[in-house]
């Protein structure tokens, strides 16, 4: 599903003075799996996509990037949340999610599909009012990298959302194997890319949820 996806060996690169030190990176997500994974019926019982969506407290009418959207399963949350006069941009880097991306911006009017790429997620400059990344982040090979490209595609006082699963955390489900990222790596990432936290919710058992501000 997501963005960037290999793992970072250490000594192949050079971190800038204020960037955290190298991590384990996952692998891609296999859009094969997708139906038994990213749609299975279940999912809505632990992931609570409404209650996600709630929290960020979305506006009518805002523009709302949802980061290695995948299979899509919260963009129709995402588009009744800024209604018709919002845009909801889905985006992946996956060629093979873009049918079922297209599907969707065909049934809900207000998705735009983008196909970005792992080092830059083709957004318009200073356009975006909030960005989700639902389990996805733990795929992203150049983090601080990243998060800086979505600064440049935030207006002033967005909101970015990183929900995923720490291994730390026993709820239901388990963190996949392999899949995965911890809380502090992703808070210390953020913070070298200019995000500062400004919430946190906790009612996904398996997984953080963290919302950031431009610092």
């Amino acid at each position: 599903m997501l963005i960037g996806g290999c793992n970072r060996d250490p000594r192949a690169q050079s971190a800038r003075p204020t960037e955290p030190p190298p991590r384990y990176v996952a692998p891609l997500f296999d859009p094969a799996l997708a139906p038994s994974l990213l749609d299975e019926p279940g999912r809505d019982e632990w992931q609570h996509p409404g209650r996600i969506v709630s929290a960020l407290n979305l506006r009518q009418g805002e523009s709302v990037a949802d980061i290695g959207s995948g299979s899509g399963y919260l963009l129709p949350h995402l588009s009744r949340a800024v209604g018709k006069h919002g845009t909801v941009y889905a985006e992946e880097i996956q060629s093979q999610f873009l049918p079922a991306l297209k599907r969707h911006a065909a049934k809900l009017g207000n998705i735009k599909v983008v196909l970005g790429s792992g080092g830059d997620p083709k957004l318009p400059d200073h356009s975006i009012g909030c960005f989700v990344l639902l389990t996805v982040y733990h795929e992203v090979q150049k983090p601080v990298e990243f998060l800086e490209q979505l600064k440049r595609a935030a207006k002033p006082g967005a909101k970015l959302a990183i929900i995923d699963f720490d291994p730390d955390r026993h709820g239901k489900p388990p963190a996949p194997v392999n899949h995965w990222v911890r809380e502090e790596d992703v808070i210390r990432e953020a913070q070298a890319a200019g995000w500062r936290v400004a919430d946190r919710y906790e009612f996904i058992s398996s997984q953080f949820f963290l919302v950031f501000s431009p610092s």
